[in-house]
């Protein structure tokens, strides 16, 4: 058996395809399929089941696709090692963010991290939670920063920081003039939400359903993964909607009135570095994080509430 050979399985079992493995390798299909069949004779038994559409994995072919990607993951540690002995950060970091957290964490930290490490390339890809834990198991990023708890293994979990929750009410609301808004005070029938399944809006239903208030029709719903896009509704159509704390880092001066603390409770998100629990980059992910750190307000990363929201996310 080869490295190549468990490329090949790797990348058969993400896209379920042959044909479409070929093509992201640059391999001819049926020089890909010999060479299947050639690890599958060696190890006895059938890696894929190619008689479902489209091609499944077996039992046993889960563990080889398990054991292949932990393998590739320590031969990447070969060429960390490697870098780290010529003491430099250098290399390529592969990171998904989630869409309620990419574009305001971002920023913060880009500037330093290139001043700092120019050598190191960070690659950022805006994915939700599941699809940022399929990827860090199936090798294609090397970590991902999302909102916890989540229930998934095979991976770990590192605490980094904590957001607290604010409504973002627009100035025809009723509710504009308060500093602090109780949640029994929410008109639920005026507040926009995220797309169901986010982590976000999942959060928010929790809160939510501490108000007794009931949710009558609404005339318009607006699907979206963007608190931007529900940012602008509210600013155009009225209402209100629930941001995150590093979202209000990006309220124009004329808009901060529109922020509104949530009055008795202090509801956060958690965030926090997920990875495989083997790390094939380790020191470029602690070159990231030390000015990751560095940059997030200091009232942030101690937790200062007792009501962590849970995000109800669990993958396989």
């Amino acid at each position: 058996m080869t490295i190549s050979q468990f490329k090949y399985v790797i990348t058969i079992a993400k896209y379920r395809s042959f044909s479409k493995a070929s093509e992201m390798l640059g391999i001819t299909q049926p020089a890909l399929t010999l060479q299947v069949q050639k690890l599958e004779e060696e190890i006895g038994f059938s890696i894929f089941n190619r008689t479902t559409k489209p091609l499944s994995v077996t039992g046993q072919g889960e563990i080889i696709v398990e054991k292949a990607t932990l393998i590739l993951s320590q031969v990447d540690q070969l060429y960390d090692i490697a870098g780290e002995l010529e003491g430099e950060i250098n290399g390529v970091l592969q990171l998904g963010i989630i869409p309620t957290i990419a574009p305001y964490i971002t920023p913060l930290f880009i500037d330093d991290l290139i001043k700092n490490y120019p050598k190191l390339t960070l690659s950022i890809k805006e994915l939700i939670t599941e699809d940022i834990i399929t990827s860090i198991k199936n090798g294609s990023i090397d970590a991902g920063i999302i909102a916890t708890p989540v229930q998934a293994k095979g991976v770990e979990f590192k605490k980094l920081f904590y957001e607290k929750f604010y409504l973002f009410v627009s100035e025809k609301n009723s509710l504009y003039q308060k500093d602090a808004i109780r949640i029994d005070e929410l008109e639920l029938n005026n507040l926009w939400y995220l797309n169901e399944g986010n982590c976000f809006q999942n959060q928010v239903n929790a809160l939510c359903k501490i108000s007794s208030k009931i949710i009558e029709k609404q005339n318009l719903k607006y699907h979206s993964n963007s608190i931007e896009s529900l940012r602008y509704i509210v600013e155009q159509r009225g209402g209100m909607t629930f941001i995150p704390e590093l979202a209000t880092l990006t309220v124009t001066p004329d808009q901060e009135d529109m922020i509104k603390s949530i009055d008795g409770l202090q509801p956060v998100r958690e965030i926090s570095l997920v990875t495989a629990k083997f790390v094939a980059k380790q020191k470029l992910i602690d070159a990231f994080l030390e000015v990751l750190m560095q940059n997030i307000p200091s009232k942030m990363i101690s937790l200062q509430s007792n009501m962590i929201l849970d995000t109800e996310i669990i993958t396989d």
